[in-house]
């Protein structure tokens, strides 16, 4: 199906059809995982005889599954992250399918390696706005099924996360376990800088971490569709679909 969307004032065209599944899953097998967080298990539920596998002999699969959003997966957060029961993923996200714009950014090494201010500035091409900015920064079959945890991930630095939010976009994309170093003494500097908390909250603002974009999809404009569950909490697993823009 072709559909149109406003693109900063122009016609945009994108087929649901094509599009690039830049998500990591929840799964039972052994995946991407950060911050020391366990793994996702998938387990049959039993009651009595009845058992929730086919394999086991049951009628039909009824797994109990266990996860922890921020280090099993694709995941999208709120500002609840930082500021608590107040605010929930599903109050937050009001947009189901946005303007996107994926780049390529290289990242800086020093004490950690991270995405400097200089590298965003020379990476994005601001010329057209969109809603949210993907920012990629490794190849996929790197980021399919690393271990993060003790290793001290790269991050944003707070400096390219103000001009982030000064950018005016609502919605940021990584390929990061978290925007914020693994070991900070629980400053959050970068998530606190985006949804602007605790001095002026942005709660319309959303931050998905440890997605894995195709290493053959390219730079450029996109229709964003979000997938996220239903979780009211601060994040919640989800399934980010990207279909190419064509400008008319």
């Amino acid at each position: 199906m072709n559909l149109t969307m406003e693109l900063d004032g122009r016609r945009a065209d994108w087929n649901t059809t094509v599009f690039f599944d830049i998500s990591l899953p929840v799964s039972p097998m052994p995946s991407t995982n950060a911050f020391f967080l366990p793994d996702a298990t998938f387990t049959a539920f039993r009651a009595g005889s009845f058992v929730g596998s086919v394999e086991q002999g049951g009628p039909c699969r009824c797994d109990v599954v266990t996860l922890a959003p921020h280090g099993n997966g694709t995941h999208t957060e709120c500002i609840g992250h930082v500021a608590g029961e107040r605010y929930s993923l599903v109050s937050c996200l009001r947009e189901s399918i946005v303007t996107a714009r994926l780049i390529d950014v290289p990242l800086v090494e020093g004490t950690l390696e991270k995405i400097t201010l200089q590298a965003l500035r020379e990476s994005w091409d601001q010329t057209i706005f969109t809603d949210a900015l993907i920012i990629r920064t490794g190849a996929a079959a790197e980021r399919r099924s690393r271990r993060w945890s003790g290793t001290n991930p790269p991050y944003i630095d707070v400096d390219a996360m103000e001009f982030l939010h000064a950018s005016g976009i609502r919605h940021l994309l990584v390929d990061l376990p978290s925007v914020d170093p693994e070991e900070d003494s629980g400053a959050l500097a970068a998530h606190k800088m985006f949804w602007q908390w605790p001095w002026a909250p942005r709660p319309e603002r959303t931050i998905t971490e440890l997605i894995c974009v195709p290493d053959e999809a390219p730079t450029g404009l996109y229709a964003l569709v979000f997938n996220a569950a239903a979780f009211d909490g601060d994040a919640a697993p989800s399934r980010p679909l990207i279909h190419p823009l064509v400008l008319r």
